[in-house]
């Protein structure tokens, strides 16, 4: 007896690189959510975390679990997923393959308003956020402020973005040189740090962030635009300044909310968005941005994820680990583009 195919039928399509490397993250994750909840000093069975996370309890592991992991974790996710997305805008409006959020100057504002608080104030967690945020808000708008003299430009926005930064990065150091307080917690947090994160933490981040992250997908295709040549755009009546303080503001807004909840963690926006490009360009799939940006920000809450798990057994700064990880590829991209 033969076997005839029907007319018509074709075999079923291979599934799409965008679709494997997210499912790639999203594995990542699911391993890290179960190891970052079951080990540690107390460990809790696996099979025991289904019914500690739905019904909690007054036991010992549901305290554990709700009250000191189950925050932690939820920070590092979110703050990976901005720093991810954060930093594939910033490399696309200022077209560096260098780029992060830090460029804008951001990070070390949001920094500095932080230290400022430790320093010399004290305030509740949500106030200390809240300044922290500001703090990055400023710098990156006073960095957009003298880049508008030269309408943005990609180039010069670069340059204005890291004399912001290392001003910022200055006055840190003479805060820290100058005041009386105890300097090794505010030093263990500039290294960027999820320990002692607390339900405050995530409140105060999950709306940035999701804000943030709902924004940037919503103008992928201008980001799309925003690669081709300046000239042609503007004769197309787009207004690419404006577009280019929006999107810059949208980074902004996703990488200053986390420097203020976690500390600086360096490279993930820089990675992040790499690794992505480098899976689709291997599968040879066109990048876009409608999939680069979630792409980027599962990449990057898999990053800070996974590296938060080393950080916590080894009882080190994640942030630490991200520039240990990612300090080589800067190098790696400026040997790839002279050759």
């Amino acid at each position: 007896m033969s076997w005839r195919l029907p007319l018509g039928w074709a075999p079923p399509a291979a599934p799409s690189a965008p679709l494997l490397l997210g499912l790639l993250c999203l594995g990542v994750l699911t391993l890290a959510t179960a190891a970052a909840l079951s080990l540690g000093d107390y460990r809790i069975p696996l099979e025991a975390l289904p019914g500690i996370l739905w019904h909690g309890g007054d036991s010992n592991a549901a305290f554990v679990v709700h009250e000191l992991r189950l925050p932690r974790l939820l920070t590092g996710l979110l703050a990976g997923a901005a720093l991810g997305m954060a930093g594939a805008i910033a490399q696309s409006i200022t077209r560096n393959p260098l780029g992060e959020p830090g460029l804008l100057g951001v990070t070390a504002g949001a920094a500095f308003a932080m230290v400022l608080c430790m320093a010399f104030a004290r305030l509740s967690t949500p106030a200390m956020l809240a300044c922290g945020t500001l703090g990055g808000l400023f710098a990156a708008l006073l960095t957009f402020a003298i880049g508008l003299r030269t309408r943005l430009e990609p180039l010069q926005l670069t340059l204005v973005g890291m004399s912001v930064n290392l001003f910022f990065l200055s006055a840190i150091t003479l805060v820290l040189v100058s005041s009386q307080t105890e300097a090794n917690g505010i030093y263990y947090w500039l290294s960027g740090s999820l320990a002692n994160r607390t339900w405050e933490h995530v409140g105060m981040l999950w709306a940035w962030v999701l804000g943030g992250l709902a924004l940037g997908l919503a103008c992928a295709r201008i980001l799309d635009l925003l690669a081709l040549d300046e000239t042609m755009l503007t004769s197309l009546g787009l207004q690419v300044t404006r577009w280019r303080l929006l999107l810059g503001l949208t980074a902004v807004v996703l990488s200053a909310a986390t420097v203020a909840a976690t500390g600086p963690i360096a490279f993930v926006g820089l990675v992040a968005p790499h690794l992505v490009r480098s899976g689709l360009t291997l599968a040879g799939e066109r990048t876009t941005h409608r999939t680069l940006l979630p792409l980027s920000a599962l990449a990057g809450a898999s990053l800070v994820c996974g590296a938060d798990l080393i950080a916590k057994w080894q009882e080190i700064p994640v942030g630490i680990l991200c520039v240990l990880v990612g300090g080589p590829l800067p190098v790696h991209l400026i040997r790839r583009q002279g050759t």
